[in-house]
């Protein structure tokens, strides 16, 4: 527990059961009380999982007894990997959205469109430290780069001017 506690979060599960569970695990290794079913049921119960029908006895038992014979670094990296492709294709659909909105001027649509993709960022960090690396080169940062505000703004209004079906080509720049 001790070695994803820093790196996994209960939102990671798509199974709030399995969230529960998680939160039980972590408050039992936080007390330092000993992790087995039947410490786990209690914290379940005593936190109101089995109460409000999320979970069932049979259930955590059934849960406990197959994390007692793997690895806990790899059931984590698995459940982080799946939020991470959850987490990306909400961020798609969202920008998809955005995208698909006539109204929104282009500057909105990209703030916006960067908004969306924070939490997967967020996500891509946690597992970068899962997986005990530095950030892969080459992958886009928030750091802006090393070109000037300025340009940047004028490169973004060139490529933003749209051309309405039947309007001329923009003319070519005289050779110089």
């Amino acid at each position: 527990m001790r070695e994803v506690a820093g790196w996994l979060r209960p939102e990671d599960f798509a199974d709030p059961g399995h969230a529960h569970i998680y939160r039980a695990l972590g408050a039992l290794h936080h007390r330092g009380e000993p992790v087995d079913q039947l410490t786990v049921l209690w914290e379940c119960q005593r936190r109101g999982a089995l109460a409000d029908g999320t979970l069932e006895a049979d259930r955590v038992r059934q849960v406990c007894g197959i994390a007692a014979r793997g690895s806990a670094d790899y059931f984590a990296e698995q459940v982080l990997d799946a939020s991470l492709l959850r987490t990306a294709a909400a961020s798609a659909r969202q920008i998809r959205d955005l995208a698909d909105e006539a109204s929104l001027a282009p500057g909105r649509l990209i703030a916006q469109a960067a908004a969306a993709l924070v939490p997967l960022d967020e996500l891509r960090r946690r597992r970068c430290t899962a997986m005990a690396t530095s950030e892969p080169e080459g992958m886009a940062t928030t750091k802006p780069s090393g070109v000037p505000a300025a340009a940047r703004a004028a490169a973004a209004r060139a490529r933003t001017h749209a051309r309405r079906p039947g309007s001329k080509a923009p003319p070519k720049p005289a050779p110089s």
